[in-house]
């Protein structure tokens, strides 16, 4: 077993320990804003809505239509372009937390898919060996750890086998989702195109799938960047991604590893790199 699947292993370990109440409460207090390293700490949560309350009404076939926009907030990226943050309406992000909290396990079942040969160091939520079952203080702290970690240490352990090294990303990766896909990285699309189940808001992922839309003035494009929720959807769907590219990966002897939209594979040969671009 090579390091990043023992890595993957560890964080899935930590992450099923956690509650639902504390997964929500870190959501909607620590995971609010944009963090603070790329958007100055002006503003702080001083008090949200206690666990369980709704504030969308949905049930079998019916949801209601609270639409908001999403409060956009621009700080330079560089001297020419500048990158974009969202701030959700409070009360459709906590709905969004809710439902996430409450499908805590059915989320990591697709994160942590067995089957999966790309090893993620991108899990937004802190996870602690030394405290089991709490969430970190520090929302950034675990990610940026783990990502110096991959790349000094976990992945330059593995590299001595291998010849090459593939780096790519997805191209604006939040503002390109498909909100659609979130039901379809949960339930599978072939699911969720059968009969009427697309319209079933019995299903976590269609009612995840019209809060994102709803929060963003219904618009089936797009997800903010800033908010923590948005972080753990697209480790979902990229993780749905991953668990589609898998088949391919085990064809050859490649090790891939992905922080959040930024994947680096490990090859022995230029013909598995070009399978890998391509």
């Amino acid at each position: 077993m090579n390091r990043p699947c023992k890595h993957s292993i560890e964080t899935e370990r930590l992450a099923r320990q956690l509650k639902p109440v504390d997964i929500y409460d870190w959501l909607v207090q620590v995971g609010y804003y944009p963090e603070s390293y790329v958007l100055p700490p002006c503003f702080h949560v001083c008090s949200y809505p206690s666990f369980g309350k709704n504030f969308t009404k949905t049930n079998r076939r019916g949801f209601s239509q609270v639409i908001s926009q999403v409060c956009e907030v621009h700080f330079p990226k560089n001297d020419l372009t500048d990158r974009t943050f969202g701030i959700i309406d409070p009360s459709l992000h906590s709905d969004i937390a809710t439902e996430i909290a409450n499908g805590w396990d059915d989320l990591l079942d697709i994160i942590f898919d067995p089957t999966k040969k790309v090893y993620s160091y991108g899990f937004p939520v802190p996870v602690s060996k030394s405290h089991p079952g709490i969430i970190g203080g520090l929302r950034a702290g675990r990610m940026i750890y783990e990502w110096i970690e991959m790349a000094e240490e976990d992945l330059v352990a593995e590299a001595y086998s291998y010849k090459y090294l593939v780096r790519t990303d997805v191209k604006n990766c939040y503002p390109s989702i498909y909100t659609h896909s979130i039901a379809w990285a949960v339930h599978s699309r072939s699911f969720i195109r059968k009969d009427r189940n697309r319209y079933d808001f019995s299903l976590l992922g269609n009612r995840l799938d019209k809060l994102f839309q709803n929060a963003n003035d219904g618009c089936t494009n797009g997800l903010p960047i800033g908010p923590a929720v948005s972080d753990l959807i697209a480790e979902l769907i990229l993780s749905a991604v991953d668990i589609l590219i898998s088949p391919s990966l085990k064809k050859y002897d490649i090790l891939a590893l992905r922080f959040k939209d930024d994947y680096r594979f490990l090859c022995r040969t230029q013909d598995e790199c070009k399978m890998i671009t391509k």
